[in-house]
């Protein structure tokens, strides 16, 4: 039998609020400039890359994978659960999993934003 003071691990409010981190609330003012998750960004969005949170480790990684400072993706898939697929450059599309699109900050509207409509 569990009391109030042995509540298994997983319902400490430390893992809430590490689990829920991103999700935005309705009530906060949202400051348009501030950078978001490359995970919030919805299907169809073209955003800039500004900067990846961590470790150098992870900076190489992604690195590695082609993603740079300054780059400009759009998003071809994001259903808020599994990967998210990145269109890179023209042709290239490229899949990365949810918890490393938290960790990279992005700002919404990249300079290829018209663009992107008119080919359509």
């Amino acid at each position: 039998m569990l009391t109030s003071n042995t509540m298994p691990r997983r319902f400490t409010r430390r893992h809430r609020r590490a689990h829920h981190r991103d999700i935005v609330s309705p009530t906060q003012p949202h400051d348009s400039a501030a950078p978001i998750p490359l995970s919030l960004v919805a299907p169809g969005e073209t955003v800039t890359l500004t900067t990846i949170q961590d470790c150098a480790r992870l900076r190489q990684r992604i690195a590695d994978l082609g993603l740079n400072i300054g780059l400009t993706v759009r998003v071809v898939k994001n259903d808020f659960h599994g990967p998210l697929i990145l269109a890179v450059k023209h042709d290239t599309r490229l899949a990365i999993g949810r918890g490393l699109a938290r960790r990279i900050r992005v700002h919404p509207g990249g300079p290829n934003n018209n663009s992107a409509q008119q080919d359509t």
